[in-house]
């Protein structure tokens, strides 16, 4: 292959690469890699790595999704796995490290996100088990309560490492010690992916299966 022809073949593999960016961004899909070419998912402006390492297994971004009512938009959620799927009960009892990313896009009181955390455990579990899930809510409460405020550009991490739990990071810093249980990491899912979500496009988007 000539010089001529390896440069055309190069613009052509930029010129996709454009195409499928440009898609992603009007539609929320996440991006397919193309080989050579460093690639991340964008959703409202928000971009998200394709993979990522969480306890020394590579996760692979699922879907992303805007929580957001008319022209307000709280955050851009990201939903890492380590095996895609589009099928939240294939999810849910998933094992092996998982995160969910929050990018905030606007300035609001923790406590909002705490109330929202409460009422969707709620919604989503049982008396019983909401009984037995009580003191776990209450400590990852304490923790999205310290934050105090919530700002545009903040990133929120709610990862799931197994043997040790659940832990909340903002903007890389950890905020609470692991919350034991990977039934207490299935309650947090269940409020983007469950029955009754916060936000049912929200979860379309997490549950679109990251591209073949």
């Amino acid at each position: 292959m000539n010089s001529t022809s390896i440069a055309t073949l190069a613009l052509r593999q930029l010129m996709v690469a454009a195409a499928l960016m440009l898609l992603s961004g009007a539609f929320g899909l996440p991006v397919p890699v193309q080989p050579g070419i460093a690639q991340a998912a964008k959703l409202e402006g928000q971009g998200f790595d394709d993979t990522m390492v969480l306890s020394d297994r590579t996760l692979r971004l699922n879907g992303l999704g805007l929580r957001g009512v008319a022209w307000v938009k709280a955050f851009v959620a990201g939903l890492y796995l380590a095996a895609p799927s589009r099928e939240p009960s294939q999810i849910l009892a998933m094992q092996g490290p998982k995160r969910l990313r929050l990018k905030v896009m606007l300035e609001a009181p923790s406590i909002e996100m705490t109330k929202s955390m409460r009422r969707g455990v709620q919604r989503n579990e049982p008396a019983e088990v909401h009984a037995q899930l009580r003191d776990r809510v209450e400590l990852l409460a304490s923790g999205l309560d310290s934050i105090g405020t919530f700002r545009p550009g903040d990133v929120l991490d709610l990862d799931f490492v197994p043997g040790q739990g659940t832990q909340l990071v903002l903007n890389g810093k950890v905020l609470s010690k692991p919350i034991a249980g990977d039934d207490f990491y299935r309650a947090i899912l269940k409020i983007f992916i469950g029955e009754r979500p916060v936000d049912k496009r929200m979860k379309a988007g997490l549950l679109r299966g990251a591209a073949a």
